[in-house]
């Protein structure tokens, strides 16, 4: 009997815990190696930035784990220094006819990007059939002409109410004018 009853149990657990999973909706992918699935870190240098100015970069494609959508609800910088802000982020599905942003010295919006962030909606497994997935753009600044730096960006998201965290280790640079005791900015 004590042994049914472990089975019963154990058996619930099970269903519990399965169904529990498949309502928490698709995560959100980004910053990994389509091949192999590894965490890739990228690094952006950009020279002679101003306080002030909009330095937006783009061409970072994100997507779902499985069918559904989240909408993004906040992006935090990672470890900032010297006055780097993040001004705005935006998102929109890769076009066949406009290539991916790279990066400018232009707002988001100016540069093709809504306002406001669409849900992400494109699985990763969509890829394989047209291509596309979506592109992630996101608009720096700096409150200083001092050299400025992140370590990267968090993503804050809701998927079926729920909100979730993906870290990306995008780490950004905004050398100053004539900056040649930081490393990465006398090498430019």
């Amino acid at each position: 009997m004590r042994t049914l009853i472990r089975l019963i149990l154990m058996t619930a657990m099970v269903v519990a815990v399965t169904s529990g999973s498949a309502g928490e909706g698709p995560r959100l992918l980004l910053g990994e190696d389509a091949d192999t699935g590894e965490t890739v870190w990228i690094g952006v240098v950009l020279p002679d930035t101003v306080a002030h100015r909009p330095y937006s970069l783009g061409g970072w494609v994100m997507c779902l784990d499985g069918p559904g959508s989240v909408t993004i609800d906040e992006i935090d910088l990672i470890r900032p220094s010297g006055g780097i802000v993040l001004q705005a982020f935006s998102s929109r599905l890769q076009s066949r006819t406009r290539t991916m942003l790279g990066n400018a010295e232009q707002p988001l919006t100016e540069l093709g990007f809504p306002a406001r962030s669409p849900a992400v909606t494109t699985a990763c497994k969509e890829k394989d059939r047209d291509g596309l997935l979506t592109e992630l753009g996101l608009q720096y600044g700096k409150t200083g002409d001092a050299t400025a730096h992140a370590e990267g960006v968090r993503l804050t998201y809701s998927s079926q109410a729920r909100r979730r965290t993906v870290d990306f280790d995008l780490d950004v640079r905004l050398c100053a004018p004539d900056d040649t005791h930081t490393k990465e900015c006398a090498d430019l």
